[in-house]
C-alpha cells in the first residue's frame, strides 16, 4: 500500500500542468507589482547597499586573519582557501602575506571587529526578510531574533567553505574525461543543493510564525536561477574587461564583482516575498490551525412574538 502511494505522489510531481500552474507564477505581473512595491516601502536598495559594504570589511578583516594565520600555523585548504578567492575575487595583486606576521593580539581585535561586521550585515538582511514575511511591520526584538543573525553567520561562512572544498579546492586528481565531468557535475550539483538548503533555513526560521501551508521552494529556486544568471552575467563580463589594452582593468573588475554581489543580496528578500505572492496568488493549501468557531443559529420566529397576559 505505502509503495503504490510513493508511486503516485512521485507520478503526480511530474504531470506536466502541475509543473506549468508553478511556473506560471513567475510570470504573473501582480507578483511582480507586489515586489516593486515592497522593494520602495521597505527600502531594499539602502539596506542591500549597508549590507554588502559590512559584509565586504568583515570578509576583508576574516581574510586578513586567516592568510596571517596560515602563514603561522598552516590552516587547511578549505580554512585559508576561501580568503584567497576573495583576494582574487576582489582584484587584489598579490593575496599571500609577506614579511613578519603581525602578534596574536592585534590579529585577535581584527577578527573581532570583523566578526561584528559579518553579524551586523546579518542582521540587517535578517530584519529585511522579517518585515517581508511580516507585511512591512518592524519585527519584535525578542531572544530568538537577536540570537538568529549570528546563527545564521557561522552557517553561511561553513557553506562557504564546504562550497569551495567542492568547486574550488575539488580538481584534484586528474582522471578521464567522462569521469571528470560526471565529477564535476556532481560537486556542482551538490554544491547547489548546500547554497538551497541554506536558503530553504533563512526562509524557514526567520519568520516569527510559520504558516502551514506557507510555501518554501518558489522563493528558492527564484534566489538559484537568477543567482546562477548573475554569476554567468559576471564571467561574461570579467571575460570583456580582463584585457590588456584596457585601462582601469582592476577597478572594472572590482566594481562587477561588488554589483555580483549587491544584486545576490538583493535575491533574498525577493525570494521571501515570491513565497508570499505564490500563496496568495496560486492558491497554495494552507490549512487553519483551528477550526472556525460556528455561526450562532438565526434567531426563531417565536422569539420575535410578544406574549400577552390574562
Amino acid at each position: 500500500m505505502a509503495k503504490h502511494f510513493l508511486h503516485y505522489r512521485f507520478l503526480h510531481y511530474l504531470r506536466p500542468s502541475l509543473w506549468a500552474s508553478r511556473l506560471a507564477v513567475y510570470g504573473h505581473g501582480r507578483v511582480w507589482q507586489e515586489i516593486g512595491y515592497r522593494a520602495g516601502r521597505s527600502r531594499w536598495a539602502e539596506v542591500g547597499a549597508a549590507v554588502a559594504f559590512l559584509w565586504l570589511l568583515g570578509l576583508l578583516g576574516l581574510g586578513f586573519v586567516l592568510l596571517h594565520l596560515d602563514q603561522i600555523y598552516g590552516l587547511p585548504g578549505a580554512i585559508v582557501g576561501p580568503a584567497h578567492l576573495l583576494t582574487a575575487t576582489l582584484a587584489m595583486a598579490d593575496s599571500s602575506p609577506s614579511g613578519a606576521p603581525p602578534g596574536l593580539a592585534l590579529l585577535g581585535v581584527i577578527g573581532l571587529g570583523s566578526w561584528l561586521c559579518l553579524g551586523i550585515g546579518t542582521q540587517k538582511l535578517v530584519q529585511l526578510v522579517a518585515a517581508v514575511y511580516g507585511g512591512g511591520s518592524p519585527p519584535i526584538a525578542d531572544w530568538r531574533m537577536r540570537l538568529l543573525p549570528w546563527g545564521l553567520t557561522v552557517l553561511n561562512l561553513g557553506i562557504a567553505g564546504l562550497v569551495f572544498v567542492l568547486i574550488g579546492g575539488g580538481a584534484g586528481v586528474a582522471r578521464p574525461g567522462l569521469a571528470r565531468w560526471l565529477g564535476l557535475i556532481g560537486r556542482l550539483g551538490l554544491a547547489l543543493g548546500l547554497v538551497a538548503l541554506a536558503l530553504a533555513l533563512v526562509y524557514r526560521l526567520i519568520p516569527r510564525r510559520w504558516v502551514s501551508g506557507q510555501p518554501l521552494w518558489p522563493g528558492v529556486s527564484l534566489a538559484l536561477v537568477l543567482g546562477l544568471g548573475l554569476l554567468g552575467l559576471r564571467h561574461w563580463g570579467l571575460s570583456l574587461v580582463t584585457r590588456p589594452d584596457l585601462a582601469y582593468t582592476m577597478l572594472l573588475v572590482l566594481g562587477a564583482n561588488l554589483l555580483t554581489l549587491y544584486l545576490l543580496i538583493l535575491l533574498v528578500p525577493t525570494g521571501a516575498q515570491i513565497n508570499l505572492s505564490t500563496l496568495r496568488h496560486r492558491g497554495w493549501p494552507r490549512r487553519p490551525s483551528r477550526a472556525p468557531a460556528a455561526a450562532p443559529p438565526p434567531p426563531s420566529f417565536d422569539s420575535f412574538k410578544i406574549k400577552r397576559r390574562d
